[in-house]
């Protein structure tokens, strides 16, 4: 029994003693220092650092490394809005029966399967915006579409394909779309909107009535398939359904996008720091950082002493002043 009870004890203790390592005491010591509050650009700032805490982060203040937005930034709307798609229109030029265009609307809500509802809406041609080749797949450029974004309403984008016998040699082209991009951009980061096809165009597209259907097709839905793209063409001469399709008929054709919310906030995401120390470096005396801007900037070094039981941080601030170099 006695047995038992040292066993126990001395279990109690352990645990006790275990208990202890995890606290981690005071808030770390921590003073930072420099020979001066004003600095121009490209100058050496020599931060002085007394205390010798476990984790040592810096924040210069800077877009990207400030402290105040260390939980996360929010930015209210993107300043400009780009699309890009990579696309390739094979017999370019050899046939010119067909119209390809791309279009883009602020007000388009409709079913994106409705040729009708499709048709009705307010849509802005932007094709001779975009680089349109013929021989292989590639970039169309990227293309500022930021003037036809209004308050608190999205942007959509249509691939309209239109087949007219009577037009050119009544042959159509093939056109083929790998990707499209849509990014939001701000003055320092790019955000990206779009994703791939099978998220931001329908299978099949909005098609008049003598269109056959599924004579169009985003491959990336049907996984058997070895080449992913968005191809249209024109009408064979079919029977599906019991509906019969010619080739020689005038067709029109949307693929249009997902709405992207291009006026929406931004979340940035947090802030991250610069780790200048680790939990196993050695102290570190000093700390060197130029700055690239003019401006006054709220630098901190954030001490942190920690278990997986708690953390205790100090935070030193200093205001530094970067002027011009003149």
């Amino acid at each position: 029994m006695k047995k038992i009870v040292n066993l126990i004890l001395g279990i109690v203790f352990l645990v006790s003693a275990c208990d202890t390592t995890l606290d981690v005491g005071e808030a770390p010591q921590l003073e930072v220092t420099t020979a001066k509050t004003t600095y121009k650009v490209g100058e050496e700032v020599i931060f002085n650092i007394a205390g010798d805490p476990r984790i040592l982060n810096f924040y210069s203040g800077e877009y990207g490394n400030d402290y105040d937005y260390h939980e996360g930034r929010l930015l209210s709307g993107p300043d400009k809005i780009q699309v890009e798609f990579r696309l390739r229109e094979q017999y370019q030029g050899d046939r010119t029966g067909s119209i390809l265009s791309i279009l883009v609307s602020s007000d388009f809500v409709g079913d994106r399967s409705s040729f009708e509802e499709v048709d009705a809406a307010n849509w802005t041609d932007i094709t001779d915006r975009f680089v349109i080749i013929g021989h292989a797949q590639g970039s169309t450029g990227k293309v500022d579409v930021t003037e036809f974004r209004e308050p608190g309403k999205p942007l959509s984008f249509a691939i309209k394909y239109v087949f007219d016998p009577d037009l050119g040699n009544g042959q159509g082209t093939w056109p083929q779309i790998s990707s499209i991009t849509v990014e939001a951009l701000t003055q320092t980061d790019n955000f990206l909107l779009s994703g791939p096809l099978t998220s931001d165009f329908p299978k099949y597209g909005a098609c008049s009535s003598l269109k056959n259907p599924i004579q169009s097709l985003n491959r990336y839905y049907e996984s058997t398939l070895s080449s992913n793209l968005l191809v249209i063409a024109r009408n064979q001469n079919v029977t599906v359904d019991d509906v019969t399709y010619s080739s020689s008929d005038y067709t029109e054709e949307y693929f249009v996008t997902v709405p992207y919310n291009v006026s929406a906030v931004i979340n940035a995401g947090p802030d991250k720091p610069k780790t200048i120390k680790g939990y196993s470096d050695s102290k570190v005396n000093s700390y060197v950082h130029v700055f690239s801007e003019p401006g006054v900037y709220k630098v901190r070094f954030v001490g942190i002493n920690h278990s997986i039981k708690e953390t205790k941080e100090t935070v030193k601030e200093l205001e530094i002043t970067v002027v011009a170099d003149e």
